[in-house]
């Protein structure tokens, strides 16, 4: 979709050194054993380390542009590190694999994006299809801060060192909330500074929706899953609101 392919111009510039989840998610590679497929796959930032250490592993994104930049990233690596990933420009609302997979996970809020039921529910089918039978399917969505959902907009700005030039970028993010919805678009532009003094911005949009922690357990057993875990942070720690996270481990019922 058009509004990732701009994303993907500065992803790696605010996110690209994010490494908290990564070891969560490598352990769950760890206790399920390969291949790992994982949906929004993006830029390779999670992904790419499990292949780094053995996996083999397949990433699925709907935006080509967030393909090529790991692509970019995967021809650097060793030729046994390639030979272990596999990239696909797909839908994961209706994506078949002919392959099973003993780990399915979708990071980063990245399942917000599926904005109606539906599509949830069309997503979590498609899953039920190619991951393997004592297989586990790993959720994260942020849990929902009730005090900020009440207002209906809301613009942050901050300062961020541009990891490429050294210099100070400024970020801005303005977001719109419909509770009718449980849906939030979200304005994000970072301005740059270039050699030549000139500030050059990069703008994207895009659309979140919100999921309540019940609300999740009813989609993935409408699915045929059965939740095995609900955790509150990448250590594990049982699930709450104080961290903001869930991470929603799955099985076939």
């Amino acid at each position: 979709m058009p509004e990732y392919d701009a994303y993907s111009v500065y992803y790696d510039l605010l996110y690209g050194n994010k490494q908290e989840d990564v070891p969560f998610y490598l352990s769950m590679a760890k206790d399920t054993g390969g291949p790992v497929c994982e949906l929004a796959c993006g830029t390779g930032r999670v992904l790419l380390p499990l292949a780094r250490v053995g996996f083999e592993v397949t990433g699925i994104d709907m935006s080509q542009a967030m393909l090529d930049k790991f692509q970019a990233k995967l021809d650097k690596e060793p030729r046994e590190v390639q030979a272990r990933v596999a990239l696909k420009c797909a839908d994961m609302r209706d994506y078949r694999f002919s392959k099973k997979f003993k780990l399915v996970f979708c990071a980063f809020n990245s399942f917000q994006h599926l904005l109606t039921t539906e599509d949830q529910l069309a997503c979590l089918a498609s899953v039920r299809e190619y991951v393997a039978g004592e297989g586990r399917l790993v959720l994260n969505a942020f849990a929902p801060d009730y005090s900020r959902l009440t207002g209906r907009a809301e613009t942050m700005v901050h300062v961020e060192r541009d990891p490429e030039t050294g210099r100070d970028m400024v970020v801005t993010n303005i977001t719109k909330r419909d509770p009718a919805t449980q849906t939030m678009d979200a304005f994000q532009c970072v301005d740059r500074i270039g050699d030549d003094g000139t500030v050059r911005r990069y703008p994207a949009s895009f659309t979140l929706c919100w999921i309540h922690n019940r609300e999740m357990h009813l989609l993935l057993r409408c699915a045929g899953f059965e939740v095995v875990n609900v955790y509150g942070g990448y250590d594990k720690r049982p699930f709450d609101y104080v961290s903001g996270i869930q991470l929603f481990a799955a099985k076939k019922a």
